[in-house]
């Protein structure tokens, strides 16, 4: 089987992925005296067609924060 052929088979059955976009979390970050402090963290995830903001709620760890975005795009 010559090179060309066995690409066009092999790219012939390969799935093509469907486009997960990567996900951005924002820190916002502001001074104090005892130098920058973390005020909040949100991000933009795409949903079903539409951009949905996701806030961190207050005492929740950047971890539990990550798992619940994982949650609502069902890694």
């Amino acid at each position: 089987m010559k090179f060309g052929k066995r690409l066009d088979t092999l790219e012939s059955n390969t799935r093509v992925r469907e486009y997960t976009p990567p996900i951005i979390i924002h820190t916002i970050v502001e001074p104090s005296e005892n130098g920058p402090k973390e005020i909040g963290v949100f991000a933009n995830v795409l949903l079903e067609g539409s951009y949905q903001r996701i806030d961190l709620e207050l005492g929740k760890t950047h971890d539990e924060y990550e798992k619940k975005i994982n949650e609502y795009i069902k890694f």
